[in-house]
């Protein structure tokens, strides 16, 4: 055991008692234990206990002790998270009681535990987090996780010259380049609207963490990514009042991926080379995509439930029944493990967030509150990166995309709410938002 093992352990176990007695303290640790991983930084106890559970037991057990604002959790994106777990449930049930799939029986019930686990901390995160400042803090904290990530990576991009692509901890949900491209292109409107809303050194810090990340997202390789950093950049920079700020940011980018990339990146993102477009893993993508369309097919209600990818099945359903992998898309994914059904309920839940968000700014601008319209355009960016890096990465159960959805039944209560913060705190500068 090292020194840095032992630190971690005794900090966290004189966390868990807060968690539990301060439910709020619980949540903005379960963020950062969900979406930085503390513990895969220590040598020798990181993988032997699981932490996330730990954090989410004390939490909803404080939470339910000791939290009154459960009848304000009643929001349409709340209810329709639950009807959504209620329809992952059903496809479980009924999917693993089929012979077709009885081989991923035990990979989908274990894949399903692990879902709900999110889903429920989702439910307790609308619930606990009842007050503007909360919400801040919250935002704060899932900028600062995975600005942590941005400051670790830049070093790592500088003294290999780029040569290398970037990745997150190894067994977290964004181990994998393309998960750290999608998680970052998420992260960048928190970085670039909380660097407007606050002041002194978290406006500079988040500021200096909205440029660091354009290069970081760059050096993951990820193609993925870089549209989806193109979707959110061009859509803040078309919608913005106040383009000054982004044009010579956009134009700094454009450059550093011409003139300072290394000439395998170039030939990588060049879309105009078919060679480049169509390798290894877009062909890998398509055959994902055929075998989720096949199987949906066939299972049009329910799907094959959750992992339902296996060599047999690809033997049934895939082009190529050597190629074996997962989604490659969350609405690959979704369609195959949870049939039509589930992919439409899915993307009732992303279609009420922007409507809910498109209200909220509507009626923000209306009364004056530029906290709660900047909030408002922060998650719809941030969203939107989401569901453009999202397309071509089977992470439709990605933990920082149910938060965000807490977050917008959240912001959503707190504009309805005369109890509100005044909204004079907040440094926000009107021209700067979208009209």
């Amino acid at each position: 055991m090292y020194v840095r093992d032992i630190i971690f352990v005794v900090v966290f176990c004189c966390c868990l008692p807060i968690c539990f007695f301060r439910p709020f303290f619980g949540v903005l640790m379960w963020t950062v234990v969900s979406f930085l991983n503390p513990h895969t930084f220590v040598w020798s106890l990181g993988w032997a206990y699981p932490w996330a559970a730990a954090v989410a037991t004390a939490t909803v057990g404080g939470a339910l002790l000791f939290e009154r604002n459960w009848r304000n959790l009643w929001s349409w994106e709340v209810f329709l998270i639950a009807v959504l777990w209620m329809w992952f449930t059903f496809t479980t049930v009924y999917d693993t009681n089929l012979s077709e799939f009885a081989e991923v029986r035990d990979d989908t019930w274990f894949r399903y535990r692990f879902v709900s686990k999110i889903l429920l901390m989702v439910i307790v995160t609308a619930a606990v987090v009842n007050t503007r400042e909360r919400l801040r803090w919250l935002l704060c904290v899932i900028a600062g996780s995975f600005g942590f990530l941005v400051i670790k990576a830049v070093p790592f991009i500088i003294l290999t010259g780029g040569q290398y692509r970037v990745y997150g901890s190894n067994g977290t949900m964004v181990a994998d380049n393309n998960d750290v491209g999608l998680a970052l292109n998420m992260t960048l409107p928190i970085f670039f609207f909380l660097a407007k809303a606050e002041s002194g050194y978290l406006k500079r810090c988040f500021g200096i963490l909205f440029v660091a990340t354009i290069p970081t997202i760059f050096f993951t390789y990820s193609r993925g990514a870089l549209l989806g950093l193109g979707a959110v950049l061009i859509g803040m920079l078309m919608t913005l009042r106040q383009r000054l700020v982004l044009i010579p940011i956009l134009l700094l980018a454009g450059a550093f991926g011409v003139f300072f990339t290394p000439d395998h990146w170039r030939e990588r993102m060049d879309f105009s080379n078919e060679a480049a477009v169509i390798d290894a893993s877009a062909r890998s993508r398509f055959n994902a995509w055929t075998y989720c369309w096949r199987l949906a097919l066939d299972h049009p209600l329910t799907g094959g439930g959750f992992d339902a990818f296996t060599k047999t099945l690809f033997e049934r359903y895939a082009p190529d029944a050597s190629d074996v992998h997962g989604p490659h898309s969350i609405y690959f994914g979704v369609l195959a493990e949870h049939g039509f059904v589930g992919l439409g309920l899915y993307l009732v839940v992303v279609l009420a967030v922007f409507h809910s968000l498109f209200r909220i700014g509507k009626g923000a601008r209306q009364t004056g509150d530029e906290a709660t319209r900047i909030y408002s355009v922060m998650l719809r960016f941030s969203l939107i990166g989401f569901l453009v890096s999202g397309a071509f990465l089977g992470r439709a159960y990605f933990d920082y995309y149910f938060t965000l959805v807490a977050c917008c039944a959240i912001l959503k209560r707190l504009s309805q709410d005369d109890s509100s913060q005044p909204v004079e705190e907040y440094d926000v500068v009107a021209e700067e938002l979208p009209a």
